[in-house]
């Protein structure tokens, strides 16, 4: 009886002692900004809860060593040229180690550049391959929908973000307000013109997903709203992103004539007025 007692204790203070092994490190960002003089330096100071070596990723680029040695206090300066970026703000990471090998990472922060730096887009691109990008984006996304109940039809549509306006993220802007065209093949009334607002929720798995509304019109007998939402697969040349689009369109004056489209395309919002 006493040994069964004695192995429960045992077990138990194992148990905690390991509990008490296991800690998490805590990581305070001090300050994190870019120098508004040039050349332009990247100023990043952070405390951690005991002494770790630790690094950084900003979105984009490859990790940097801030601290080969075992340190509580943290200090990066380096300059802001040798960053790619594509936003006015930088995302990125801190990641630490201790001397008993735990690993942690810190929440993703955000580097402001200053507002009177006129950024320039970086990225890994030529100037041949943004051609090539800007003439696939100008090509019409294809349109699969059921306008005739009884068959399927086709349509050519051309959306462009007028208006973009960009909170904290970095790839792509919260909203926007657009203009589209549409030509429907082989219906009586072949032109629709649409003035929508999306909004862009950015996720881990695809890179976006974006509710949107819009006011339809072919100035004749179709009145009314598009709900749709459009799912944003993955981007190439760093500026484009291949989405795939399901709308529903709702005639006010006559609903009988309501359809429902499928379709592919592009977005970019670097043609828009972005803030």
């Amino acid at each position: 009886m006493n040994k069964s007692i004695f192995l429960i204790l045992l077990l138990i203070c194992i148990s905690l002692f390991a509990q008490d092994e296991i800690t998490e490190i805590d990581i305070f960002v001090i300050d994190s900004y870019v120098t508004p003089e040039e050349p332009h330096k990247v100023m990043l100071t952070f405390f951690t809860s005991e002494n770790v070596k630790a690094s950084i990723t900003f979105y984009g680029n490859d990790e940097i060593e801030v601290s080969s040695e075992y340190l509580e206090e943290h200090k990066f300066e380096m300059l802001l040229s040798k960053l790619i970026y594509d936003s006015t703000s930088i995302p990125f990471k801190i990641e630490v180690e201790n001397k008993k090998g735990l690993k942690a990472t810190s929440e993703e922060f955000d580097l402001y550049l200053p507002e009177e730096y006129n950024f320039e887009i970086k990225n890994n691109s030529n100037f041949l391959e943004l051609c090539l990008g800007g003439i696939f984006y100008l090509i019409p996304s294809p349109t699969v929908m059921n306008y005739n109940p009884s068959e399927l039809n086709y349509s050519l549509t051309k959306e462009l973000p007028i208006i973009s306006f960009y909170g904290s993220g970095y790839n792509f802007p919260s909203s926007y307000f657009s203009l589209e065209y549409s030509y429907l093949f082989d219906v009586e009334n072949r032109n629709y013109f649409r003035v929508g607002y999306k909004y862009i929720f950015q996720t881990i798995f695809i890179k976006y997903v974006s509710p949107g509304i819009n006011f339809t019109t072919n100035f004749n007998e179709f009145i009314g709203i598009s709900p749709e939402i459009s799912f944003g697969l993955f981007k190439f040349y760093e500026t484009f992103t291949l989405y795939t689009r399901f709308r529903y369109n709702y005639n006010m004056k006559y609903s009988p004539e309501d359809f429902v489209e499928l379709s592919i395309g592009l977005f970019t919002s670097s043609l828009s007025f972005n803030f």
